[in-house]
């Protein structure tokens, strides 16, 4: 019995050694995606001064790193070729008049390096501009844009842009605005994917997206219709590490990272309907303050006296 007890201690005592951690993952918090810091919006509003351009833009590139504090935040993303930065313009508006579109003419669909799909360049009477290309989109293809609320769904047509009220149910859609006729964020985005309309309530609109989560945006926002283009994305092989490092992919280390309960087989409830309603209030800035020694301390009155200094320890000559 003693013998084996003291096999568990030792057991034990290899297991919690000197320079070992072993900490529970239970108590550390949900698992969360962080942003992706890839390239300098700073820069980039430097550049334009804030305006859309089609033109291609030299900026700078963060590498993972946080732009204010250049901690490392990515650790995949690092290196590679620099190449030509195109602003796409997700944001399609039209005329808001029944029978009135805005057209505008396909003149070249490319491939981009810093997005997986591919894009497309355009032109109407309003000018140039880049936008994301639909599956069949080609050029010299004629795509319309419209804002009019339809009184009855509508089988839009793809590469097209209409509101999402206007759209029947059960359409495949991309780009899709956040809030109406503001420069929000865009859904879908990613090559190849595409969410479907589930069903219309009031003034929203129920959304399904790729990674079956539903969202309810207002009728007003506008929607691409169609499915992304290069959807054979993911299955490409790139042939070498080089060429992932060419493409800004940084390999990961060697170390063996122990799987954890987020990666079992644990079938998780879809969460409830998320609602986009109104924009959240933007956060305050950080105040930045200098603070002394004796400020950081936080001691106050006797405290802030080393007690040896009143002992007569202080330097100066010791009486007898």
């Amino acid at each position: 019995m003693l013998s084996l007890l003291g096999e568990v201690a030792c057991s034990s005592s290899r297991l919690v050694g000197r320079g070992t951690n072993v900490i529970s993952r239970r108590s550390l918090p949900k698992h969360v995606h962080l942003p992706r810091y890839l390239w300098d919006m700073e820069d980039l509003k430097e550049k334009t001064g804030g305006e859309y351009t089609h033109k291609p833009l030299q900026i700078n590139r963060l590498g993972g790193r946080h732009p204010e504090t250049g901690r490392k935040i990515n650790q995949h993303i690092g290196g590679g070729y620099k190449f030509d930065y195109f602003l796409i313009d997700f944001h399609r508006r039209g005329p808001t008049t029944e029978g009135d579109f805005y057209e505008e003419r396909v003149l070249e669909v490319r491939r981009d390096a810093n997005r997986s799909s591919h894009i497309a360049f355009v032109a109407g009477a309003n000018g140039k501009r880049w936008i994301l290309a639909t599956e069949n989109m080609k050029a010299g293809q004629i795509i319309t844009t419209t804002c009019h609320m339809a009184a009855n769904p509508l089988i839009g047509k793809e590469g097209c842009a209409y509101p999402l009220g206007s759209l029947a149910i059960g359409t495949l859609i991309n780009s899709i605005e956040r809030y109406p006729t503001m420069d929000s964020e865009a859904f879908v985005q990613v090559a190849g994917q595409s969410a479907t309309i589930v069903r219309h309530q009031g003034e929203f609109t129920i959304v399904k997206m790729p990674y079956k989560h539903e969202y309810s945006f207002h009728r007003e926002c506008m929607a691409t219709v169609g499915r992304l283009s290069h959807a054979d994305f993911h299955d490409k092989i790139f042939g070498s590490a080089q060429m992932h490092r060419r493409f800004g992919y940084k390999m990961s280390s060697g170390l063996f990272h122990k799987k954890d309960g987020y990666c079992g087989r644990r079938v998780r409830p879809l969460p409830p309907v998320r609602v986009f309603d109104t924009p959240a209030e933007p956060e305050p800035e950080n105040q930045k303050f200098t603070l002394t020694k004796s400020q950081l301390s936080g001691l106050q009155g006797h405290a802030k006296v080393h007690n040896l200094l009143p002992s007569g320890y202080s330097g100066r000559p010791y009486p007898d």
